[in-house]
């Protein structure tokens, strides 16, 4: 199958499921369940969690995965989506000019297509999104939102576990890690990621351990998806 094909199938996918939402909106008990959407503080490794809430709710994990989504969506290389990502727009304008074989993305664009996806796995259900601006994106009654945060000394120490990383360079990559993904938010979504009124739960993985933080999940997404069915 060629890219040309492959972006087509996948906005034909899309397509069908906008169509399956607008036929099963007025019937609640066939509306899909709410996404889990996951925002955390780097280090606090809630990608660890992410992958244990979708063995207990038997749900799928977006991750680079949707990076690469949006990126055949767009005609353009996973490159240039992750570093889009990664810098607001008005930092990159002289870089994406120059570069060749690409086409050029937009803001718009590149919001349009992360909005295409996350609408496309909302109407779908059964999902955990780790970020990609999903707790900002996906209306409430479509999502879970959760925040994982954690003391910036554990934090440290799990990141240099993780990345080989000496203690100084540990504490750089937070720090650089976290200033992108603040400009992300506020740059695309005119928001503070660290708002807590964003979220329906705000956990402490420190204080919490993963198989409570996953008992604590399933509840507040069965209340969920009982208030939406009724």
């Amino acid at each position: 199958m060629t890219t040309k094909d492959s972006i087509e199938e996948m906005r034909r996918l899309l397509q069908a499921r906008l169509q399956e939402w607008h036929l099963r909106e007025e019937q609640p008990q066939y509306r899909s369940k709410p996404v889990v959407a996951i925002t955390e503080e780097p280090g606090c490794r809630g990608a660890a969690i992410a992958e244990r809430l979708c063995a207990e709710l038997d749900f799928h994990l977006y991750n680079w995965e949707l990076v690469e989504q949006i990126a055949k969506d767009a005609d353009v290389s996973t490159r240039l989506v992750s570093s889009l990502e990664e810098h607001p727009r008005s930092e990159l304008e002289d870089w994406l000019t120059e570069l060749e074989g690409d086409v050029n993305l937009t803001s718009q664009a590149y919001v349009g297509s992360l909005k295409k996806v996350l609408f496309a796995i909302a109407v779908h259900g059964n999902a955990v999104i780790m970020g990609r601006g999903s707790n900002f994106f996906l209306p409430p009654d479509k999502k879970i939102g959760l925040c994982f945060v954690a003391p910036l000394d554990l934090r440290i120490k799990n990141t240099m576990e993780e990345l080989g990383l000496s203690e100084n360079d540990a504490r750089k990559h937070i720090s650089n890690v976290e200033k992108k993904h603040q400009q992300l938010i506020k740059k695309y979504f005119h928001a503070d990621i660290r708002d807590p009124i964003h979220y329906h739960l705000v956990v402490n993985t420190a204080l919490v351990k993963p198989e409570v933080i996953v008992e604590m999940v399933k509840i507040t997404h069965f209340a969920a998806w009982h208030d939406i069915c009724h």
